[in-house]
């Protein structure tokens, strides 16, 4: 009869799916306030005239996946190592 590792044993898979994880929390997470963020500029600096005319979240997200996506994936990445280490 031989010895196995315990059955689950936390190696290098476990952590890399956990941190993976995270990285697309905090990613889903600020995307969400991006979103909500960008729609409540476009509809504050609309004219009164235009004012629910407009469909704001696709002019939204077009804009955000156009400029801003990489900054959201390069902080949800920090959030996301910031959050491994203290669970660590």
């Amino acid at each position: 009869w031989r010895c196995s590792q315990p059955r689950y044993a936390f190696d290098w898979r476990f952590w890399v799916s956990f941190f993976v994880f995270l990285w697309n929390n905090a990613f889903n997470v600020a995307l969400g306030q991006i979103l909500i963020a960008m729609a409540v500029s476009l509809w504050f600096f609309t004219k009164n005239e235009e004012k629910g005319k407009l469909g704001l979240v696709p002019k939204a997200l077009k804009i955000i996946f156009r400029y801003h996506v990489g900054s959201v994936i390069f902080g949800s990445f920090i959030v996301a190592a910031v959050q491994f280490i203290r669970y660590l």
